[in-house]
């Protein structure tokens, strides 16, 4: 299976070269990578090339392509370990977000009386998974916030004896607060408390160090700021932690014996790939390796730079418009939140000039991409200017 070709070819930094892998650019203002990202020409091309092969539209094309597919599946780990400063061993795929996860909380030999702090505003993926450990005994703790925010305060006053772990976002989905994961991780592993991360939103728009950050296992879906497809994420577990968590069977999780396929005997792969079960995603993990391919010819520092820049670009703008920032602080994420009255119909006003934001929770949430333009956002600032004194009017 080929490496993807970039056409046109990204050199570093050059947002125009990467807005034409965007197509939708030339009707539409994007703000909505928070929830799910478009695919980019690179992705598209990559997937439809999978696609053509698996069809075998030509005489040449290897429909049951294993080996091609093993190589891209490889390369991808790699791409997502170069993000988080890991080797690749420690990485590996699940379904999705939830899916990782349970990984973790399905995993451990949970007892009667041991306890998970998690934040008060977690999205109910960082919940669900850990809260149905009430049924064997766990207690769940959660940690107070205010408007999505907390402190290492926060987490420590929040903790006992008894907490075997701690899971927060990285960045929170609806205030776009940015958890401090190496002040967090190091307080997690001063006491021997196991450090959870689910960092959708912010892998892709961000790098992270897990080592820096003491984290043991993290977990992010790949259709938001990794600008991938969804139904596929990515998950990064620690060694000491593997060998504590008892890994979901299935018949990929160790090496096949292909000459005796009913032997049956459980043997494990001694790494990540460990918690696999069954046949993977091939077209959401060819679709990331596009996806990681494009980003790492546009530059690593561009994007997070970039997309820092725009949500303090945009933040800035709405504040002299006179808008309630949700949190109210300089953005350190992608996103930017807005305590506007009727949300909802803000949200279906700047849908009607083409701008895509989301409402959550009430409120108008906007996260640019690395790709959108300075010129893209004072098109919106000049939309809510209208829009908002419309309303207020």
């Amino acid at each position: 299976m080929p490496e993807p070709v970039l056409t046109p070819p990204v050199p570093p930094g050059d947002v125009d070269a990467l807005r034409r892998h965007f197509p939708h650019t030339a009707d539409r203002i994007y703000l909505n990578h928070a929830a799910t990202s478009p695919l980019s020409t690179a992705v598209r091309k990559a997937v439809q090339a999978h696609v053509a092969q698996r069809h075998g539209a030509t005489p040449e094309a290897q429909i049951d392509d294993f080996e091609g597919l093993s190589t891209v599946i490889n390369a991808t780990r790699t791409q997502v370990a170069d993000l988080l400063h890991t080797d690749s061993a420690r990485v590996d795929f699940a379904p999705n977000t939830s899916a990782a996860l349970h990984l973790m909380a399905d995993g451990l030999d949970w007892q009667p009386g041991d306890r998970i702090a998690v934040p008060d505003c977690e999205f109910p993926t960082n919940v669900f998974p850990f809260k149905q450990l009430e049924a064997q005994g766990v207690v769940l703790d959660l940690i107070p916030t205010q408007r999505g925010t907390f402190t290492v305060d926060d987490v420590a006053r929040t903790l006992t004896p008894d907490t075997r772990l701690v899971s927060v976002s990285w960045i929170q989905f609806l205030s776009g607060f940015r958890a401090d994961l190496e002040a967090i991780g190091a307080l997690c592993h001063e006491r021997d408390i196991f450090f959870c991360v689910d960092a959708i939103q912010g892998l892709g728009a961000f790098a992270l160090d897990v080592d820096a950050a003491h984290i043991d296992f993290l977990a992010a879906g790949t259709h938001k700021w990794l600008m991938g497809t969804q139904g596929l994420a990515v998950f990064y577990v620690h060694e000491a932690l593997q060998e504590q968590l008892t890994p979901p069977t299935g018949w990929l999780h160790g090496p096949v014996n292909w000459i005796e396929l009913d032997a049956y005997e459980l043997a494990l792969h001694d790494d990540a790939r460990q918690f696999r079960t069954g046949t993977m995603n091939a077209l959401g993990i060819v679709a990331l390796h596009a996806a990681l391919t494009l980003r790492a010819a546009f530059g690593d520092a561009h994007v997070s730079e970039r997309t820092r820049h725009l949500a303090r670009y945009l933040a800035r703008g709405c504040r002299d418009l006179g808008l309630d920032a949700y949190l109210p602080h300089p953005p350190e994420s992608g996103i930017v939140t807005l305590d506007v009255d009727d949300a909802e119909s803000v949200y279906e006003a700047l849908a009607d000039e083409r701008i895509i934001g989301a409402c959550r929770n009430g409120k108008l949430r906007l996260s640019p991409a690395y790709y959108v333009t300075e010129s893209d956002l004072d098109r919106t600032l000049a939309a809510l200017e209208r829009i908002c004194t419309t309303a207020h009017a």
